[in-house]
């Protein structure tokens, strides 16, 4: 019987066969000759045999895993006839990693224990909360250990200028120390401003920890790293992947966008870090985002979530019980002026047994009773969210959803509109913002209940990333999101379904095209 390791060793000895037979195919183009002619023909008959076994264990995984019936078929079917292409596809897309578990948190379940560690959010009092916000505040506590906290202040900020330069003055007034958790840093004036803010922290005693996504930060340079590291600041990236063609793991990103100061001050948001986020793209021009401060409990857990993510890419442990009351309490004399804002901090990735951002959208958005708004770069929809949506509109649920009227991605933009037909035809609401790029995350049911983070409407949010988002019930900061919501609508075009059926073949087939590749998007 196969276990999961012995399995990924037999795929990376495919991996590592594959490349021998291309370096024994290469030395004969170049050198020819009759020895290394039947040394080719040899390694070809080895390796053949090799991988038809491989591509008939593959198939019997894949059987085993009992998932969706026709997604099996499929992977069989393209094993079959297409194996070469069909395995490379496989080994990056294929698995279903959230079974697999190959982000193994094993070590860290023996050594950290957060049920111990009396994080904050027992004293909290529900009666207020409405029985939606109810039902996914204990869904949330079921699916991820997600926390209520209920003594916050927020303030969100929908212009990203604002944000960055709340973040640099609560960075700059650090005392002990600052966390940041970042999807992509740009070398541009924006990351630079941030290096020389990180560097003078630590020049005065204050700790800095920075966790980077190794694939989106490809770009940065070792020069920028170096003259972090040199100057003190422990940047470590998240799971670098060293080859990217042979390593799986490509897939699999940290989206999360963190920054915690001294522990009860945290960010949460799409705001990543370059110069495009602040405006400063002809292409782009103004950048649309929300960010979310919070003061109180809201930022304990935002920290806790960091120390786990530090834990798993650092391996220091700093929520051991000696160590974890100076990164997870709030002084008391912070607490009274805090207000009664209840916030759950959810985090979701492959490493998790459930989707439980995915979970909770889909929740909120079958229970909704009156309006659904929803703003989002990519609208990328596997079969529940949009059974989930359509069901929602013919029960009489007002949905209204913005999505950008620009690309960044052309081949998830296109992916994104195959899907508007179906939606306008019940009655869903879709609007192009044309205020410049927009790039905020948000969910917003029934005026209680709001979702700002990480996470896009997109099964590689969903499903693939690493990624955090905020559930907030209180009417007053919910209102605030409608408003700046209404503020996004009046710079946007509503998108009818006469313009969507009046579309030229050409456009409808790219849009169909690109939507065949959308559950790898």
């Amino acid at each position: 019987m196969f276990t999961r390791d012995i399995w990924d060793s037999i795929l990376l000895i495919m991996i590592l066969l594959v490349a021998l037979l291309l370096i024994a195919s290469l030395v004969y183009w170049i050198i020819g000759g009759e020895f290394v002619f039947a040394f080719t023909n040899l390694t070809l008959k080895i390796l053949s045999a090799i991988f038809a076994i491989t591509i008939v264990l593959m198939i019997i995984v894949l059987v085993l895993e009992n998932e969706n019936p026709v997604q099996t078929l499929a992977w069989i079917l393209v094993l079959i006839y297409i194996p070469v292409v069909g395995f490379i596809f496989y080994l990056f897309f294929g698995r279903n990693w959230r079974k697999v578990r190959l982000f193994n948190r094993k070590g860290l379940e023996d050594s950290i224990n957060l049920d111990e560690l009396d994080l904050p959010g027992a004293d909290c009092d529900t009666e207020d909360l409405s029985p939606l916000a109810l039902r996914i505040k204990n869904l949330l506590k079921s699916n991820s250990k997600a926390i209520l906290t209920c003594h916050n202040q927020v303030q969100i900020f929908a212009e990203t200028n604002e944000a960055m330069d709340s973040i640099l003055k609560d960075i700059a007034e650090a005392r002990d120390h600052v966390h940041l958790e970042y999807f992509s840093v740009a070398n541009d004036e924006t990351g630079q401003t941030l290096k020389r803010a990180l560097i003078r922290k630590v020049k005065e005693g204050v700790k800095v920890r920075f966790i980077y996504d190794d694939v989106a930060c490809w770009k940065l340079g070792r020069k920028y790293k170096k003259e972090l590291r040199e100057a003190g600041v422990e940047f470590v990236p998240f799971m670098p992947v060293w080859i990217p063609l042979l390593n799986s793991r490509t897939n699999y990103r940290n989206h999360r966008k963190i920054v915690v100061v001294d522990g009860h001050i945290a960010y949460l948001g799409g705001l990543n870090i370059g110069d495009k986020y602040l405006s400063k793209s002809k292409y782009y021009g103004y950048w649309r985002d929300n960010v979310l401060r919070v003061f109180g409990e809201g930022a304990i857990s935002l920290q806790a979530l960091f120390l786990v993510d530090w834990y798993f890419v650092s391996k220091q442990n700093l929520l051991t019980p000696d160590k974890a009351p100076k990164y997870l309490r709030l002084p008391p004399e912070e607490v009274k002026l805090l207000e009664d804002i209840h916030i759950q901090m959810v985090a979701s990735g492959p490493d998790t047994d459930h989707a439980s951002i995915m979970q909770a959208y889909f929740f909120a958005i079958c229970n909704a009773q009156h309006s659904i708004r929803i703003t989002t770069p990519y609208l990328i929809l596997d079969e529940s969210m949009r059974a989930a949506l359509k069901t929602a509109a013919l029960s009489g649920v007002k949905i209204d959803i913005i999505v950008p009227g620009k690309a960044d991605h052309h081949i998830v933009w296109f992916g994104s509109r195959s899907y508007f037909k179906e939606l306008l035809e019940v009655g869903v609401n879709i609007y192009d913002y044309k205020g410049g790029f927009l790039h905020s995350k948000v969910l917003i049911v029934d005026d209680e209940i709001l979702s700002i983070g990480t996470a896009n409407m997109d099964p590689r949010s969903f499903h693939h990333n690493f990624e955090a988002t905020a559930m907030i019930y209180h009417a007053p900061t919910v209102a605030t999101a409608v408003e700046a919501f209404n503020e996004d609508l009046s710079k946007s075009e509503q998108v009818t379904l006469e313009q969507v059926l009046n579309k030229n073949i050409f456009v409808r087939s790219i849009e169909s095209i690109c939507r065949l590749f959308s559950p790898l998007l």
